[in-house]
This record gives C-alpha cells, structure tokens and sequence, in this order.
C-alpha cells in the first residue's frame, strides 16, 4: 500500500474488548467519526515519507518526514481510548487491561516477524474503538542503519483514514452469507526515520572511566528495554536510541521526553541533550540534528465547534490541527494565548511522588503544592502544540505571538519580533522560528502564583492595530477578571464586547484594512463570550472540554 516493501498480515480474528474510562460509545464514535479526515489527509501524506528519504537528503527530508509522522501518530493517539504499555512493577492501580504484552503477545510477535532484519522492539499500543487488534507503535534500526526508525504496525488506512476492515471503514465489510466480517490485516512503515543514538560524552562519565566499545545498532537495539517504570521508559546510554516516552496514570499520554539524564545539570554544556531527537547521519559525521517535541493524549475528540466560518476539511497549506487550534491556512496570522496562574492546572498526573514539591492551580482549591509527579499541565499542552505549530507552518507565513494576564505579570507580554508588526517565519530552523518556539517555552517559567490573571484587552486591541493581520487564534481557560473598563465582568458584557470588536472591524474595512477573524478556543469552560466574539468577526469557536 506505501511502497512494494510493504505487505498486508492477516490476523486471526477475535472478540472486541471495549473498555471505556469514563468516555461513552456515542463519544468515541463521534472521535472516531471527528478523526477521519486528518486521519486520510495523514495517511497519504505519509506514503511518500520513504520516498522522500531515499530522494532527498538534508533537514527539507528531516522535517517532512517529521511532519508527515508526527501527524498520523497524533491523530491515532488522540482519536484511541487508551494506550497499551508493558510496566515493570504494575500496581493494584494499573488496569490489567491495558498491558501490552500479556494481552497482546501475538500481535507483538507478528510485527517483530514481520520486521525482519530491522528488528521491532515495542514501545506502546493504542487501542481503538473500531478495531479487535491494536495498533502498536516500536523502535527499528533506521532505513541507513545508522540509526533507529519508530515504526506502525498495525491496520492500513483507506483513502478516507477509516482503517481497512474495520467497523467504520467505507468499503463494504458485509460477508456473503450477511454476517459483518471485521478480520484485521498488518501493515508495517516506517513513521519516523533517523531517529538519533545517543552518544559517548566523557564528561559524564565516573573519573577514569572511558567509552565503552561500540556494537552493532541491532545488538544494540536486541538489549534495549522499553517497558514502564513509574510512567517512564528508561533514560537512555551509549548508542541506544534518543528516545524515551512517558505516560500518565490513566494511560492516555504519550509525551516524548529527554532521553539522556546525566547531562541535566550541566546548563554550560553546549552540547546538552534536552529532548528526544533525530539525527541524519553518514558513515562518518551528522549531518543535521532536530528535537522531537510531541505529545498526544488518547481520548474520544470533546472538540465542540460553534459560530460562522467552520472549517471542513483539509484545505491548502497550513497546520491541520490539534487539540487547540484547527485549520491554520491564514498567511497572516496571531495567536493569543492565555497566560494566567489557571494555565498551571495538571491534566495529566503521573500517579508518582517525587522528591520536591512542586506548584499547581487547581480549581477546587486554587494554589496547591504537591510532591504528585504531573506528567502535563494545561501550559505545557499549549506549548507543544504551539511549537508543531511554529515549526510546520509555510515560510512565508506571517505571524504574531502574545501572552496576556494582568498588567505588570510575569506572562502579560508579547513576542519580541511580533511588537510592531507580524513576522515571517522563513526557512526551517530560522531564528525567527526559534525565538518564537523560545517566547513559547518561557510561558511555563517561575511560579504560576506570579504569572497574572485573566485581562485579555490591550492584547486583543493590539492585533486590530496593524493592518495586515487577518486572522487572530485567541485561547483562555477563564473568565476574565474584569470588563473593559476595569469593573466587575457580568453578562451582560457579552454582547458589549463582541459588538466593540465588531466595530473595529468594520472601521478596519474602511479605512482599506483587512477585517480580523477571532477564532476562539475555551478550555475547560464554556464561554458565551468568546462564542459571540468569534461569530460577530465571522470566526469559529472551539470548546475543548477537557485534555
């Protein structure tokens, strides 16, 4: 189906277990339903990734082959009810259900079959609602040998991304005799390619130690363990793959994390690993290094759209969409996010306890500090999201970056390069990009107490004062603190400010500017305001119930 190395497996069929945490079945139907076209748009994008590698060379190669993977993971993970991990110590918390190996040995030893030479080392499967088997994703050696591959084994997509021979695929599933026949078939690629080893660094070593004898990548990659300890695989050494995975304690996250810990203290060290990553590399040197910043969470999609303008479909170029913000196509764009202490929240807890306390904003109970290990906060959520953003939208792509909270907080500031005007992001790895990605990361800094509350107003005045910006991403998870004019925020302030907003549309237009549409996302909240602000500017708001 992508490429004449790959065949279709048959599986034996067998019974459905459906469990659902929490989601009921018209949930994860309609995320089912929700998901199919990112899924089919992902899908065909991925069936040139191994085209692409063995065409092209360098960091244009590096990065599609990013995209293309990263987007089809995301959207299988957050489209599932939950992952399948294999744990070391499973407690009386972890459901038995979702461990991988003793649930699914057979799928597991049929994808290392299948692999081959390259090998297969499982890291995690997701379950899905339309499928008996489940999708697991596993470390190879990389299509070079030169480093490691993560690679899908699992059911193919159609055209449409309903998977071949499920429950909701489009072709006729229905046997001759009348009966529903839902037999699952394999399909093993590559996702991501040239997945980077984790080098030598002498510096780190014990005094007098020094660099163990290389081995072959297979060797390497037979004796590497990829199994859960306290919602972590483990940290990675000398020639084993830089990448290291965590989840939470309902196994629903998927987060990529960095893979090497004996460098975390040495902040001067300018090679420092801080993230999992990929590296091009030749017989002899690297050729071109990227992080690997990602994070999904499995769930029935809680996306609800409202208001004018809703985007159908895949359309153009852009960033197809996340759990935030959908469809970016606009060439001219700013995102205004919310920066306030509630971005603290955890959404994701660990179910460990560590050494140090650290600070949460909880909404029973406002400030918290707690030893609880949060795999996930609301702001960090936000930031990879905002960084797929930034790293995947076109060059030429305009852009403007702002936090609000209150006046005179630590997150009430906008991104230096967007003070004046928008910004053109430019070549891959740019230092516009980076910068960009950097005023993201400096959004979760320092106690949450300090970062602001929620006044949204100058900033959003801000955007309507320039004259090319023709879309504006807007985000919060609160109420603002008070109205326009600094008095208490009521009701009937709704409509107020959504027609004042309307208004400097329409002065915009006639003074020959473009008009701005507020496209608006409410977390964990519904907001009647934000809903009225983006239909009177012809945009559409999202409410994401939950993460």
């Amino acid at each position: 189906m992508w490429g004449s190395t790959m065949r279709y497996f048959p599986l034996q069929a067998k019974p459905c277990r459906v469990k659902f945490d929490g989601f009921t079945l018209p949930e994860l139907m309609v995320g089912v339903v929700a998901g199919t076209m990112i899924m089919g748009a992902s899908s065909v994008a991925l069936r040139t990734t191994q085209t692409l590698i063995s065409e092209s060379q360098g960091k244009a190669t590096l990065r599609q082959n990013t995209t293309n993977g990263l987007r089809l993971m995301r959207s299988e993970v957050e489209r599932s009810m939950n992952l399948l991990v294999t744990r070391t110590n499973p407690s009386e918390q972890d459901d038995p259900e979702t461990d991988l190996i003793s649930n699914h040995s057979e799928v597991v030893s049929l994808c290392q079959t299948k692999a081959g030479s390259q090998g297969f080392k499982p890291i995690f499967g997701i379950n899905m609602v339309e499928l008996d088997d489940p999708v697991i994703y596993g470390v190879s050696l990389s299509s070079n040998k030169h480093g490691y591959s993560l690679m899908r084994c699992g059911a193919p997509l159609n055209m449409d991304g309903s998977y071949l021979g499920s429950k909701s695929a489009s072709s006729d599933t229905t046997g001759s005799d009348g009966n529903e026949n839902y037999q699952s078939k394999m399909f093993v690629s590559r996702v991501l390619d040239d997945i980077g080893t984790i080098p030598c660094k002498v510096n780190d070593l014990a005094e007098y130690e020094g660099c163990p004898t290389g081995q072959p990548l297979a060797d390497v990659l037979q004796q590497s363990d990829f199994s859960f300890t306290q919602g972590k695989t483990p940290a990675r050494t000398f020639q084993q793959p830089a990448i290291r995975v965590q989840t939470d304690i309902n196994t629903k996250l998927v987060k990529f994390i960095d893979p090497y810990i004996l460098d975390d203290t040495k902040n001067d060290d300018p090679y420092q690993i801080s993230a999992s990553y990929l590296e091009r590399t030749s017989e002899v040197k690297s050729q071109t290094k990227q992080d690997l910043h990602f994070a999904a969470f499995a769930r029935a999609d809680k996306r609800v759209r409202y208001g004018f303008n809703d985007t159908n479909g895949n359309q153009g170029e852009g960033y197809s969409g996340g759990a935030f913000f959908q469809n970016i196509t606009s060439r001219n764009v700013r995102f205004i996010l919310d920066g306030s202490g509630s971005m603290s929240a955890c959404v994701a807890w660990s179910g460990e306890y560590g050494n140090t306390r650290r600070r949460f904003y909880d909404p029973e109970r406002g400030y918290i500090r707690t030893s609880r290990v949060c795999s996930f906060t609301r702001m960090e959520a936000l930031q990879h999201e905002m960084i797929d953003i930034i790293q995947n939208l076109p060059d030429a792509t305009k852009m403007g970056l702002a936090a609000f909270s209150t006046d005179g907080r630590r997150n009430n500031k906008t991104w230096t390069l967007s003070k004046s005007n928008l910004v053109e992001l430019g070549p891959e790895n740019s230092d516009t990009r980076q910068s960009a990605i950097d005023f993201v990361l400096s959004l979760s800094s320092g106690d949450p107490r300090y970062w602001g509350g929620t006044m949204p107003w100058d900033t959003l005045d801000e955007a309507f004062g320039d004259g090319i910006t023709d879309t504006v991403y807007f985000l919060s998870d609160g109420k603002p603190n008070y109205d326009q004019n600094s008095g208490s925020w009521r009701s009937d302030d709704y409509e107020t400010v959504a027609d004042y907003y309307a208004g400097l549309n329409a002065t915009r237009v006639t003074n020959g500017n473009r008009s701005i549409k507020i496209n608006s996302t409410s977390v964990g909240l519904d907001s009647t305001w934000m809903q009225l602000l983006s239909s009177k500017t012809s945009g559409s708001y999202i409410k994401v119930e939950d993460l």
